[in-house]
């Protein structure tokens, strides 16, 4: 068999990846293509998904096309990923088969700095797809493969970008373990509000763990909570107006609780019910779970306010309704005062 690799991170893998395989089975001579995720990239920072998480969302990528597979041949090389070695690991494993790689044009662009770059040309053929209106200089013996790139990259996607370009199952799957939502919030936010919303989630973290929650949940929902906090007033209107028309009456403070429990589902695809519901409720703390006082307790008590909240905190350690119980009747005594002054 003759077979195309496509190496990469794929952290994560995204229609882009998809679109190079379909080419190459359609243009080349080639019979399957097998997507080699890297173990440890040398010319990039570490990955930010494990990898079995990326092997994970290619196989569901991947899924129902026959002649794509997945070889994890570089984690049983371990360490650094260099292509040369897999390359001659390769040839030694399948001896029977015959190997040419796939690369994009920032790859081949780089390609000098590859380890061997000189010996890796004479081991095994490269196949550099390309925008077909870029003319590229790309290292001699290489065979150009013109087609209609998506405009997509793996960083924008853990930014929280494009992320309409990643598939359904991979998407769902990136929203059910929280990968890249640190990113991805960060993104939407002041380093004020994220610095909040980051210890707000050690908090809820930390109370979960004392009364024997989901401490990723936990962690989750309070990573998110303010994550539509700044929409400008025009944006959050239109979004109550469309979504919340019943709810529009409520103070624009409160608004930001409600569109963000929409705006997690549909645009970080995380449907944990449990996560929804404090995040819609945050604001004004409705007492229905436990998930939903350990969100409105850690957001009040958040160490990085500024204020000795130690004493609640501990409280609710130690009796999450008795805690919360407490901080909710310091805040009606606050609004309270707030109306009178």
């Amino acid at each position: 068999m003759r077979i195309a690799i496509l190496g990469g991170s794929f952290d994560p893998i995204h229609l882009g990846h998809l679109q190079i395989a379909k080419t190459a089975l359609k243009k080349l001579a080639i019979d399957e293509v097998w997507f080699m995720p890297t173990f440890s990239t040398p010319l990039k920072q570490g990955q930010q998904a494990s990898f079995a998480d990326r092997c994970f969302m290619i196989k569901r990528a991947i899924y129902g096309y026959r002649r794509m597979k997945v070889c994890t041949l570089e984690q049983q090389l371990g360490g650094t990923s260099y292509t040369i070695d897999t390359v001659k690991r390769l040839k030694k494993q399948y001896p029977m088969h015959e190997f040419c790689w796939l690369i994009g044009m920032d790859q081949a662009i780089r390609f000098p700095d590859w380890k061997s770059s000189e010996e890796l040309k004479q081991e095994i053929d490269f196949y550099v797809f390309s925008r077909g209106s870029e003319e590229i200089e790309v290292p001699n013996d290489f065979h150009k493969v013109a087609m209609e790139l998506y405009d997509v990259s793996s960083q924008e996607i853990r930014q929280g970008k494009k992320l309409y370009m990643l598939p359904k199952s991979v998407r769902m799957y990136i929203g059910k373990k929280g990968l890249y939502i640190e990113g991805m919030v960060q993104n939407v936010m002041s380093e004020k509000r994220y610095r909040h919303s980051v210890s707000v989630a050690r908090l809820c973290v930390e109370l979960a763990k004392a009364h024997h929650l989901d401490e990723h949940t936990a962690y989750l929902m309070g990573l998110v909570h303010d994550v539509c906090k700044e929409l400008p007033y025009e944006s959050a209107a239109v979004e109550m107006k469309y979504y919340y028309p019943q709810l529009q009456q409520e103070a624009r403070a409160i608004w930001h609780g409600y569109i963000g429990a929409h705006y997690i589902r549909t645009h970080y695809a995380i449907y944990d019910k449990h996560i929804g519901q404090a995040v819609f409720h945050h604001v004004k703390g409705r007492n229905r779970t436990d998930y939903d006082r350990i969100l409105f307790v850690a957001d009040k008590l958040d160490p990085s306010r500024g204020y000795d909240s130690s004493k609640e905190i501990a409280v609710c350690r130690k009796d999450l309704k008795i805690g919360y119980e407490l901080v909710k009747k310091q805040q009606e005594e606050y609004l309270e005062k707030e109306r009178k002054g």
